[in-house]
């Protein structure tokens, strides 16, 4: 546990550093989303009955991370190895953390996130799980709105220089150096598993 933690850690470090040289270019959906977007992300503490649940997939972690750390947003992640890695990581770029997923620890981890998104917190989910398949949705995230009666924010993130991870389940992407990296917020609203899954995979 405490490597996993320790590797964790200079993940976030290095990270936090390289993914310094990264510009952000925002495309909304439907423009009347942007106050609301902007307003949420602008709140230093808990917001009950405002907060927004924000959806990405793992393949756009990296390009997503860097733009949303210190804005008061948990993130619920996976109980394996792997995720204790993670965690450290995203916790060292400015995020709380929640641990659970659909495979180990799911109903765990959907119980400590409706519980802070009760609370007024932020929160982000990559929707594809720990496994995939890549770009299905799981239900975890429409539960977590549901429960809570909170909207979901879709999120792509798209960098214009990149490399991509091909032998990785999700194809993860990392931004290169000085790029600049389009984030298309998607309409924020109620969705169903399935329509979250076709909102996200037409957002472009």
């Amino acid at each position: 546990m405490l490597l996993q933690q320790l590797a964790g850690l200079l993940a976030g470090f290095l990270y936090k550093i390289y993914s310094s040289t990264f510009s952000y270019e925002l495309v909304f959906e439907d423009d009347h989303d942007r106050k609301k977007f902007f307003g949420d992300l602008s709140c230093t503490g808990p917001t009950p009955g405002q907060n927004l649940i924000y959806a990405c997939f793992h393949q756009d972690d990296l390009s997503c991370l860097p733009y949303f750390s210190y804005k008061n947003i948990c993130i619920l992640i996976s109980n394996s190895k792997d995720g204790q890695i993670l965690a450290s990581a995203v916790e060292y770029l400015g995020y709380q953390t929640v641990r659970g997923s659909s495979h180990r620890g799911g109903v765990a981890g959907l119980i400590a996130s409706v519980r802070k998104v009760k609370e007024g917190y932020k929160m982000t989910v990559a929707v594809d799980g720990p496994r995939g398949p890549i770009y299905k949705v799981k239900e975890g995230i429409t539960a977590i709105s549901v429960k809570c009666q909170r909207p979901i924010v879709p999120i792509r993130g798209y960098p214009f220089k990149k490399y991509v991870f091909q032998k990785s389940w999700n194809k993860a992407t990392l931004p290169l150096p000085f790029t600049t990296i389009k984030l298309v917020i998607g309409k924020i609203d109620f969705y169903s598993t399935k329509e979250l899954e076709e909102k996200m995979s037409s957002l472009s």
